[in-house]
């Protein structure tokens, strides 16, 4: 079914060096449309207005003024106006923005960056405001997105939410011959010829390659994959 729904008042501002806090631990700083494809038994798509938690990893939507959760492992692909898509990967099922799409024996390969809390780095302020949040998400199915914007206002006290960013990691997924693996070096060199090993560690010495870095990624990628 395909559902049409215009641009939602909370958080209407859009901003572009938008970092997620403790209080609104949200890939965007508001709520937009976007079209999801789901399917567990079958394939759907729907446009509705949606976010990505990234503390748990799930897809956060909006109908009829209400929040809702995504059922897990139900959504295959979220695709934003902006062009920014995102789909899941890992055991986990982490959304990751796709980043690059090549192809490769003639298959689609894609480079896949997941941005993820550094729960190592919180502080107990952060959980704590982390953990409120997701208790107001909860709530949110039952009492609508106005009731949730004034108890999201709040829980803040005058604090300004922008000020407090959550530490975050980045992780990188390679999709190659239609398998996804974290781009480690351990799995990087699972996946590439026995006889390029040795070449593979001596340039990630020399190229300055860093494994939360993107630029790093796509290097590695031209390198190894493409070559």
């Amino acid at each position: 079914m395909l559902i049409t729904i215009s641009a939602l008042p909370l958080f209407a501002q859009n901003n572009k060096d938008w970092e997620p806090t403790g209080v609104w631990p949200f890939i965007n700083r508001q709520f937009k449309a976007a079209t999801v494809y789901t399917g567990i038994y079958s394939k759907a798509k729907t446009i509705v207005p949606c976010n990505i938690h990234i503390g748990n990893h799930t897809l956060w939507y909006s109908q009829n003024d209400t929040l809702m959760e995504a059922i897990p492992k139900s959504v295959l692909r979220v695709e934003f106006p902006n062009g920014d898509v995102y789909m899941p990967v890992g055991s986990e099922q982490m959304f990751g923005r796709i980043v690059r799409e090549d192809t490769i024996d003639g298959r689609i390969a894609r480079i896949i960056h997941v941005t993820t809390v550094n729960r190592q780095k919180l502080d107990s302020n952060s959980v704590d405001a982390l953990n409120s949040s997701q208790n107001m998400l909860q709530g949110a199915s039952a009492i609508g997105l106005g009731l949730f914007a004034s108890a999201l206002a709040d829980a803040n006290s005058g604090r300004k939410i922008e000020e407090e960013p959550l530490p975050l990691n980045n992780i990188y997924f390679f999709q190659v011959r239609g398998e996804i693996f974290q781009a480690t070096t351990k799995n990087i060199l699972a996946h590439i010829s026995p006889k390029r090993k040795k070449e593979y560690r001596n340039f990630t010495r020399t190229a300055e390659i860093i494994s939360t870095n993107e630029s790093s990624m796509h290097k590695i990628w031209q390198e190894f994959f493409l070559k």
